[in-house]
Order: structure tokens, then C-alpha cells, then sequence
């Protein structure tokens, strides 16, 4: 059976502060403005301010993908008010299918905006890379993560610089860089074609073609970003959908 791959959920940025006691939000069209330039415009400087420590809020929808063939399998479903405000749902009826037809969810990583819907699919096996679980629980504590894995079926782990096919055609490619247990989605579809789902390795289309990334990142990270997409790139994609930006083709990079 040939797989057939669409994006259920298209990817959104916005920024937000606190001004007195008003949440003020900020939204551009251009997704590089919004996930570092407009930080400028707020005031904040990455050289001497901390991310979490600054008046800056971040609400991101992640690309949401999802995957049809010997299983239906989501990729990255996505922050917590798309799942609960029934988004995700709606998306994968535009498909035919339903929360409770999906076999698997493939999370790239465990930051609340790729995986804070996964708990709308509950059953359905998550796929995570090695340490992903437990940099979960760094970051939101031992409850939370458990609960979260407990409403969900088997846990899948991709070995860390290791590959492990899904499905025919379907395969999870560990790439850390942006989190220590990050994981790509390379899937062939009905026509042959190559399909990256990328994750936040690649959050936008410049950071594939140019390497820009963001000035937040670590040297660690930066290391372990240029490692990854070295590995992905070497795989020639047809096509690549970013964890924040449109799908694009490289090939008209």
C-alpha cells in the first residue's frame, strides 16, 4: 500500500508580553520575523537577556502531518488547544479518518507545542527518540510526563543516532540538536516522492537552505543541529515540511 502524506494542521507563530496587566500578542506573516526578529521590536536582546526570563511569551501550532499507509500514523500533533478545542480532529476528518484510527504518534520532540495533543489520541503508540522521556520530565516534572505517557499505548524509542522504520516507507531518524532526543520523519509517498518531516531540526525553510539558526541555540545545539541536517540532507528530500514554516521543495531552494 502506498503512503499518502498531507499536513492536517499548518504551522502558526505567535509572540506575546505583558504590558501593566494586558497580555499584548504580536503576529506577522513572515515566520522569520515572528520567531526572531520581531524580538527586536520588544525590546529584547538574546546578548544579555535569558529567553525564559524575558517579557517574552511564545505560542506556536507545530505542522501536524499526517501519515496513511499499513498504519495511520500523526507526526508532531501538536499544542495542547488543538487537541482540546477539537482542531485535530477536524483536520484528520477532512481525511477520513479519527483520532481513534490512529495507530501511532510520532512525536520529533517533547516541547508542549509538537506533543501537548498527543494525549488526544489516547491508545495510539508514541514514538519518541532515546532521552526524550526523561528531558519531559526536566522540563515539566515527573507527574506530568507520567500522566501524559499513561493515557498513551506502547512507548517506541529510536536509539539514538539510529534509524527505525514505522512502517513500509516510514522511517524515524534520530537528530538531535534542538532537544538531546529529537527525531526527523522521512516518508516515501504514492508517488515516489520524499518527504521530510523535519521537526523543529529545520523550524524554517532558511534554516535548511541557509543554516540560519536561531540566536538562541546553544554552541551544543548548534553542534548537534549542523550533525543532524548534515544526516538529512544527505538523504536528498523532495520535499521538506518544517517544524514552524510551509512545506517546500528543495530543489527550489
Amino acid at each position: 500500500m502506498a503512503n499518502q502524506i498531507d499536513v492536517v494542521i499548518q504551522p502558526v507563530v505567535l509572540r506575546f508580553s505583558l504590558l501593566d496587566d494586558e497580555v499584548v500578542y504580536f503576529f506577522a506573516a513572515d515566520t522569520e520575523a515572528v520567531l526572531d526578529r520581531m524580538e527586536l521590536m520588544m525590546g529584547i536582546n538574546p546578548e544579555t537577556d535569558m529567553l525564559f526570563d524575558s517579557n517574552l511569551g511564545f505560542l506556536p501550532v507545530s505542522t501536524a502531518v499526517l501519515i496513511r499507509g499499513e498504519k495511520n500514523i500523526v507526526v508532531d500533533p501538536g499544542n495542547h488547544h488543538t487537541g482540546f478545542y477539537g482542531q485535530l480532529a477536524i483536520g484528520l476528518k477532512r481525511f477520513g479518518v479519527t483520532p481513534a484510527d490512529i495507530d501511532m504518534v510520532v512525536c520529533t520532540h517533547c516541547h508542549h507545542d509538537h506533543m501537548g495533543s498527543a494525549i488526544s489520541i489516547p491508545g495510539a503508540d508514541l514514538v519518541l527518540g532515546e532521552g526524550e522521556a526523561d528531558f519531559c520530565e526536566e522540563l515539566y516534572g515527573t507527574a506530568d510526563t507520567e500522566a501524559r505517557l499513561s493515557v498513551m499505548g506502547s512507548l517506541i524509542e529510536v536509539g539514538r543516532g539510529e534509524e527505525m522504520e514505522l512502517m513500509p516507507g516510514v522511517v524515524a531518524i534520530s537528530t538531535p540538536g534542538h532537544t538531546p532526543g529529537h527525531i526527523s520523519v522521512m516518508a516515501e509517498n504514492e508517488e515516489g516522492e520524499r518527504v521530510l518531516v523535519a521537526g523543529d531540526t529545520v523550524m524554517t525553510r532558511r534554516e535548511y537552505s541557509e543554516r540560519s539558526f536561531s540566536h538562541w541555540y546553544t554552541p551544543d545545539q548548534l553542534r548537534g543541529l549542523h550533525s543532524s541536517l548534515d544526516r538529512l540532507q544527505a538523504l536528498h528530500p523532495t520535499t521538506v515540511m518544517p517544524g514552524h514554516d510551509r512545506a517546500f521543495s528543495p530543489r527550489a531552494s
